[in-house]
């Protein structure tokens, strides 16, 4: 599968999000930053929300939602932990004009520590990935119990409500929802692994299980559906894209550049390009997909 660059000199590029208007827009994890990359190919600066945008997605509304780990400190090029002037975790909105506002901090007093994905529902809200650091002194600051992993959370986009729907997940990550919206597909890095949540009502999760297992050296970072619902999920350490069919099974695996292939989404005029994060090239490089990607909302 042939690819094109489409944009280099990014500072840990991530989250991918395609507007409507044909502008891709990525978050810059290490820049704390979002760029926009208009249709002709012109690279801008959209928002400056600092800390350490992660993860992005398009909301109903038309508005940018973000989720902020606070800042990584860095070594040779790698997140190693929470930066010296780290905040907190949070979720943020960016509007067309690039305003920011800071939705949530926080769920039932317990601060968010380093959001990392987010999926919006038919129902205009959205569920979120937040893994815990793993700097102690972080954990205790945080009032986060020791025992406690990652979480996934649902919330709403005026900021409102929010509420912890599942928890000790090791180190999650990507996340999204099958095209009928019945399942909750989760990333979990350290497992290197996906598992599932039936998805009982909007917010409403059942029990958890297992979906896919990634082959070996490759450890789930960000991933995408399609309208039929295979799985794209980037692989990082081994780096490349590993698609998995409806049901979990393995059926390619598509080699990249960089070992930091972070993130994935469908763009183009008919979604059927995939424009993907490499992390650690700095860049976003885009490929052609047999299928047309999967919206789960209209707007």
């Amino acid at each position: 599968m042939s690819q094109t660059v489409a944009v280099i000199g990014l500072e840990f590029p991530e989250g991918p999000v395609c507007g409507r208007e044909g502008s891709v827009y990525v978050v810059e994890i290490r820049g704390g930053r979002v760029r926009k990359i208009a249709s002709d190919g012109t690279v801008s600066v959209f928002a400056q929300p600092g800390g350490g945008p992660n993860g992005a997605a398009r909301g109903p509304d038309g508005a940018l939602y973000v989720t902020n780990n606070g800042g990584f400190a860095w070594h040779d090029g790698l997140p190693i932990g929470p930066a010296a002037d780290y905040e907190t975790g949070r979720i943020e909105r960016i509007d067309k004009n690039g305003s920011i506002q800071r939705l949530y901090i926080a769920c039932e007093g317990v601060r968010l520590s380093a959001p990392n994905d987010l999926v919006f529902d038919a129902e205009g809200n959205f569920y979120f990935t937040d893994p815990v650091h793993r700097d102690p002194k972080i954990r205790e600051s945080l009032n986060v119990p020791t025992k406690r992993r990652g979480s996934v959370y649902y919330a709403t986009p005026d900021g409102a409500y929010i509420r912890r729907v599942a928890t000790d997940l090791q180190h999650p990550n990507g996340i999204g929802l099958t095209p009928d919206g019945k399942t909750l597909l989760v990333a979990e890095t350290f497992a290197a692994s996906l598992c599932a949540f039936p998805v009982r009502a909007p917010g409403k999760l059942g029990e958890r299980q297992p979906f896919a297992a990634l082959p070996p050296d490759y450890y789930p970072d960000g991933f995408c559906l399609d309208e039929k619902g295979y799985v794209l999920v980037c692989g990082v350490i081994g780096g490349g894209i590993i698609v998995f069919d409806p049901d979990g099974t393995q059926i390619d695996l598509i080699p990249g550049a960089d070992r930091l292939v972070t993130n994935v989404a469908f763009g183009g005029p008919d979604r059927s390009t995939l424009y993907v994060t490499e992390s650690g090239l700095g860049r976003v490089v885009a490929r052609e997909w047999p299928r047309l990607g999967l919206v789960l909302f209209a707007g």
